[in-house]
């Protein structure tokens, strides 16, 4: 009994040794890139992820295990399998594919760098809008400022023309910046004739 016990881990360690382990069988490999790229053309993530060793497998697939992460599903789908075959993957003792995660990683990350670098130049003039666009806010924002400071002026000299209380009890109230000199009435008359003697008369 101890002996069937002892043969039964022998060949438990061997299987875990050669699961673990990878292999360097260039037919196994393509076996399990075909096999991994026709299941996902065909859409069927979970037969896929069996082509994929367990940690990356658990990396790749969705909280419920059953397909791919969106991000992943799109990364492989970018993946043509002469691509794949390309980049120097490997595969276990099962025939599982090692490395496919961080081709699909790369993929995403090569497809998003083309995204931005093909946005390069089309957007000139949107920025050129942009530009016109903060230029006119700025000439506006000056062009307040310069009327609001001329109305301010323009306040200050009306007020600095304005006659104090003293001036017009002096000059009276209705002929503000006017000098008394400039009009002609019946007092002014009066004390003319006063200076004269009493023979002033009108011309």
């Amino acid at each position: 009994m101890k002996k069937l016990l002892a043969c039964f881990s022998f060949v438990a360690l061997v299987l875990t040794a050669c699961a673990g382990s990878k292999s360097d069988d260039p037919e196994a490999l393509d076996n399990a890139l075909v096999a991994f790229t026709s299941c996902v053309q065909g859409s069927r993530w979970q037969e896929a992820l069996e082509y994929v060793t367990p940690d990356e497998a658990d990396a790749i697939a969705s909280d419920d295990g059953y397909e791919f992460k969106d991000q992943y599903k799109t990364a492989a789908r970018r993946l043509p399998l002469s691509t794949l075959r390309k980049a120097g993957l490997e595969v276990d003792g099962r025939g599982r594919l090692i490395g496919i995660k961080a081709a699909m990683d790369e993929a995403n990350e090569r497809y998003v760098m083309s995204e931005e670098q093909a946005k390069v130049g089309t957007n000139l003039k949107q920025m050129e809008d942009e530009r016109i666009k903060r230029r006119l806010e700025q000439g506006q924002k000056i062009l307040q400022e310069e009327e609001s400071e001329a109305n301010q002026e323009q306040e200050e000299i009306v007020y600095s023309n304005k006659l104090t209380d003293e001036e017009k009890r002096k000059y009276g109230s209705t002929r503000d910046l006017q000098a008394p000199e400039a009009y002609q009435d019946e007092n002014t008359q009066e004390a003319e004739e006063e200076l004269y003697g009493g023979d002033y008369e009108n011309p």
